[in-house]
C-alpha cells in the first residue's frame, strides 16, 4: 500500500503545475455551479459552498483572487442566510400572519433542515400555519393564510438568494478576469 501512495505523488509531482492550477479552476467551478444548485435545492448551503470554493482556489492558485474578493464573498454569504429568513417572514407578514406566524415559519424552517428538500419547503409553511392555531388562537382560514405566505415568502426569498449568488458571481468574475492574471 505504501508504494501506491509513494506512485501516487511521483504522478503529482510529474503533473506539475498544470495539473495543480487546472484541479484548482474544476474546483473553483464546481462550487460556483453548486452554488447556484443550492439556490433551487435548499439542502445545498449555495453560498457556503461557492465561499468554500473560493478559499481552496486562492489557496491553490495564489495572485488570482485578492483578499477582497473573498471578503465580499464571506459577507454575501452572511446576507445570504438574512435573505432566505427576511424573505420567508415578510411572506408570512404580508398574508396577514401575526408574530406568532412569522415566528412559526422561521422556526418550521430551521426544523425544516432536517427533513430534506421537502423539510426546507414545507417547514415554514407548517410551522406558520402551527404557531397561529396554537399560540396566536387565530382561525384555521387566517392560520392556513399566514402558512401560505410563508410559502409564498420562501418563493421570494429563493429569489434574493439566486440574486446574492450572482452576485457573489459576478464579483469572483471582476476579480478574475479583470483584475488578475
Amino acid at each position: 500500500m505504501w508504494e501506491w501512495i509513494k506512485g501516487t505523488g511521483a504522478f503529482w509531482s510529474t503533473a506539475g503545475e498544470y495539473g495543480w492550477s487546472a484541479a484548482s479552476w474544476a474546483l473553483l467551478s464546481l462550487s460556483a455551479a453548486m452554488g447556484l444548485l443550492g439556490v433551487v435545492i435548499p439542502v445545498i448551503p449555495g453560498a457556503i459552498v461557492l465561499l468554500v470554493g473560493a478559499l481552496l482556489f486562492h489557496w491553490m492558485s495564489p495572485g488570482w483572487l485578492s483578499w477582497w474578493t473573498i471578503g465580499v464573498l464571506g459577507a454575501m454569504v452572511v446576507l445570504d442566510r438574512v435573505v432566505d429568513f427576511v424573505g420567508t417572514a415578510a411572506g408570512t407578514k404580508w398574508f396577514g400572519g401575526t408574530k406568532w406566524g412569522i415566528f412559526g415559519a422561521l422556526t418550521g424552517g430551521l426544523v425544516g433542515l432536517f427533513f430534506g428538500p421537502f423539510g426546507l419547503i414545507f417547514g415554514p409553511v407548517i410551522g406558520a400555519f402551527a404557531f397561529e392555531l396554537a399560540w396566536a388562537r387565530r382561525h384555521p382560514k387566517q392560520a392556513a393564510r399566514s402558512g401560505l405566505g410563508a410559502g409564498v415568502g420562501f418563493g421570494l426569498s429563493m429569489l434574493g438568494r439566486l440574486g446574492v449568488c450572482l452576485l457573489m458571481l459576478a464579483a469572483l468574475g471582476v476579480d478574475l478576469f479583470w483584475y488578475s492574471g
